[in-house]
């Protein structure tokens, strides 16, 4: 087992935020998760965020203020996992963006997902997970 660096950014538009949604083939449960990646060595965590927007969904970004770095341990696949998140406020350079309702993206070369608006109470209501579970305490705030 290793301990991960990841890098993941919160981006808001009209009490929503650009989340996608991740289904644990074992458990079956489903959650959302904020774009963002594994740090590569050598690269800080805003290098990571700022790469990982640009080869997930091609897009730029600025990044408006760093949250924190938050540990995260769950079980994930039937496995249990553990990662050190830097969690980032971002903005995307091209405005245009914020009208789309959803951005298609890829993690790798077989793995696509589709990031779209979700309003934030969902998360704060409890009608929806998201994880690192920290980023409530950010969303609360927005």
């Amino acid at each position: 087992m290793i301990i991960q660096c990841v890098s993941h950014g919160l981006v808001v538009k009209n009490s929503q935020i650009l989340v996608y949604k991740v289904v644990d083939k074992v458990s079956n449960k489903s959650f959302y998760r904020s774009i963002g990646g594994h740090v590569e060595f050598g690269e800080d965590s805003a290098q990571t965020l700022r790469r990982e927007f640009k080869e997930e969904i091609n897009r730029n970004i600025l990044i408006t203020k760093k949250l924190g770095i938050y540990e995260n341990i769950f079980s994930y696949k039937g496995e249990k996992s553990h990662e050190y998140v830097s969690l980032y406020m971002v903005e995307f350079e091209d405005k245009s963006v914020y009208d789309m309702k959803e951005i298609v993206g890829n993690e790798g070369p077989f793995r696509q997902f589709i990031a779209s608006w979700i309003p934030i109470n969902k998360f704060l209501n409890n009608e929806e997970i998201i994880f690192p579970e920290q980023t409530l305490i950010h969303l609360k705030n927005v």
